[in-house]
């Protein structure tokens, strides 16, 4: 499996690849995974059992995806006789190199488009899109998580019939409902406020995920007039502006304590979502996002921002409430939507979409019969 960012690196994508790869390996599957240093210095270490090759690059080129090219080549090449499948996890022009790779090394390759209206975008109107075009076109099967992504693909001019569509999932087993009772004791064991709803964010603190805005709009309003506390979880984003940002929400946490909570993302994550009463979710753009599968999964009521992958999650009055991306009054409208009675119905909905529809054991069954398709045909 290769990918850009896997840790120490956060990445929703990087999440999914370890969560499929720990079912693949339950199921006497080898998997190891391969990623760029981002120190420009080889490296190899590993996660959760798994070994990772962590690539030399000349960070300071120009056009470094050169580097990383070679070296993958070179790495696989050595690893030709122990692997059998080349897995992408995104669609990306660097990622896309796999093309040409497996065809040389004859090893069947697939890359997973990780988010909509951004693995393809320099398909478009870009110096490198001829390249990136041929390089896709050299993959033999693509992995769309969403209709979107399905879509995507196929009005990109990629072979439809090279389009799988398997979405993300979640561990059910690990992220649950838990009593009332236990929902309250795990609140004051992670230090929440006791007597006030608990509303959750679970993201990166970027732009692209709307927390500032939706922090902002939060405190002024008490939580839209519901007097719920938004405690929102998550990494420092890597872009320029990441540690501005968390900086502003902190202080905006410092003088709003019981409206708004802000923690570093956790470990054991599941406790947050077991401690909240609903997950408040306003990102811009998404593939098929872990928070909101994982908050459904503990069968809490969802409203999110109705962006591409998040609407193909939440359904209006079954297992939650959407809005229009930054729109404030909808957002109000929505959460109106999911109190009262209705909560609890919404949340045993969230649950059983998620357990019908996205474990990740059922996920894993795609992804076999995707590798036997590819080893068969190829």
């Amino acid at each position: 499996m290769f990918a850009r960012y896997l840790p120490p690196e956060y990445s929703g994508a990087a999440a999914q690849a370890f969560l499929l790869a720990r079912q693949l390996r339950l199921r006497g599957h080898a998997v190891e995974f391969v990623t760029q240093s981002w120190s420009g210095e080889p490296r190899t270490y590993e996660v959760d059992g798994f070994a990772v090759t962590a690539l030399g690059a000349r960070l300071e080129a120009r056009h470094q995806e050169f580097s990383i090219w070679g070296a993958l080549a070179r790495h696989l090449l050595t690893r030709r006789a122990a692997v059998d499948i080349l897995h992408g996890h995104g669609a990306y022009y660097i990622q896309s190199v796999l093309g040409p790779i497996g065809r040389i090394l004859r090893r069947p390759t697939l890359v997973k488009a990780s988010m909509s209206n951004n693995d393809l975008s320099s398909l478009s109107n870009s110096s490198i899109a001829p390249v990136h075009r041929r390089f896709l076109r050299l993959v033999n099967a693509y992995v769309a998580i969403s209709d979107d992504l399905h879509t995507e693909l196929r009005e990109r001019g990629l072979d439809e019939r090279r389009i799988w569509h398997i979405p993300n999932g979640v561990d059910t087993a690990r992220f649950h409902p838990v009593p009332d009772v236990r929902r309250a004791q795990l609140a004051a064991e992670l230090g929440l406020p006791a007597d006030r709803p608990l509303g959750l964010y679970v993201g990166v603190f970027d732009e692209r995920k709307r927390i500032q805005w939706l922090a902002e709009h939060w405190v002024e309003s008490d939580g839209f007039g519901t007097g719920t506390t938004l405690v929102a979880v998550g990494p420092t984003s890597r872009e320029p502006y990441g540690a501005s940002l968390r900086e502003a929400l902190e202080e905006l946490a410092r003088q709003y304590p019981q409206r708004l909570v802000i923690r570093d993302y956790a470990a054991d994550i599941e406790r947050y979502y077991q401690a909240a009463n609903l997950l408040v979710f306003p990102s811009r753009k998404e593939g098929l996002p872990n928070a909101v599968l994982e908050g459904m999964a503990c069968g809490l009521p969802c409203v999110a921002a109705r962006a591409c992958g998040s609407r193909e999650l939440v359904r209006d009055g079954v297992n939650g409430a959407t809005f229009a991306i930054d729109d404030a009054a909808e957002l109000a409208a929505a959460l109106s939507r999911t109190r009262g009675d209705a909560a609890a119905d919404m949340g045993s909905a969230s649950r059983q979409l998620a357990v019908n529809g996205f474990a990740i054991e059922q996920v894993a069954d795609r992804y076999e019969e995707l590798y036997r398709h590819l080893a068969s045909d190829t």
